[in-house]
């Protein structure tokens, strides 16, 4: 029998067979008035979305999940819940790999294992009223039992039998622990926990801008989540949207 997620309050759960994407689904209950911690959960995506268009490719056996969250705070740092999540999936996925596997994080959405894109994040939101924030949805698709050419899935570390409402439970209390933290006491205590998986901390790494690509070393990031690289000048640039790969 597949495992039932048990959540806490205020956290719900919507089970659904198959659906074009949770996120999609998640955006139209939040447009519709449901509540903070309602969670979308689908055992099959037949059109999962990525980061700036691109398609997640759902295999069955994996998580497709998305919560919303109705935060109540300024535009300028809800994009700092895509942090809190990362943080969350590492600290809840590092419970059932070796110890052997490097659980990293890539900004500024990407779970790494020993290198290899395991999960990702999409954070996506409405905005009402002047500044603040009426709803936001978090979408996380993680690889338990297959990944697509290229990328990597628990099972390929040896963590066999894992069932995606197991995951989901144990992620979801994560994240919401995580949220009332950056909601009552900042991004400070998230930032430090995020900076201790980041991947590739003083390499050269590439971003991929709207209309060119950079090089230089990553710094981390600073205290609104914008990444830092240190140029070959020795001048500092803060980068709050773009696609990293490796120099």
């Amino acid at each position: 029998m597949p495992y039932k997620p048990q959540l806490p309050k205020p956290l719900s759960l919507i089970e659904l067979d198959s659906v074009g994407s949770t996120n999609d689904h998640a955006k139209k209950l939040a447009r519709n008035g449901y509540p903070h911690g309602t969670i979308v959960w689908a055992h099959q995506q037949t059109a999962g979305r990525g980061r700036q268009g691109n398609t997640w490719t759902s295999l069955p056996g994996n998580l497709f999940m998305t919560m919303i969250l109705r935060p109540e705070k300024n535009a300028a740092v809800t994009g700092q819940m895509s942090f809190v999540s990362a943080v969350a999936l590492a600290e809840t996925l590092k419970e059932w790999v070796p110890p052997s596997v490097q659980v990293a994080l890539k900004w500024p959405n990407d779970l790494l294992l020993n290198g290899k894109k395991a999960a990702g994040i999409l954070l996506e939101s409405d905005i009402s009223g002047v500044h603040d924030v009426g709803w936001m949805i978090i979408g996380i698709g993680v690889n338990i039992t297959d990944a697509p050419e290229g990328a990597a899935c628990l099972k390929d570390f040896g963590v066999a039998g894992l069932d995606a409402g197991l995951v989901l439970e144990k992620l979801a209390k994560r994240l919401k622990t995580l949220y009332e933290i950056w909601r009552k006491t900042g991004f400070d205590l998230i930032r430090r926990e995020w900076m201790s998986y980041a991947h590739n901390v003083g390499a050269t790494i590439n971003v991929r801008l709207p209309k060119e690509t950079i090089s230089g070393k990553f710094l981390g990031i600073d205290t609104s989540g914008a990444l830092q690289l240190e140029m070959q000048d020795g001048s500092r640039k803060d980068i709050s949207s773009g696609e990293v790969f490796s120099a």
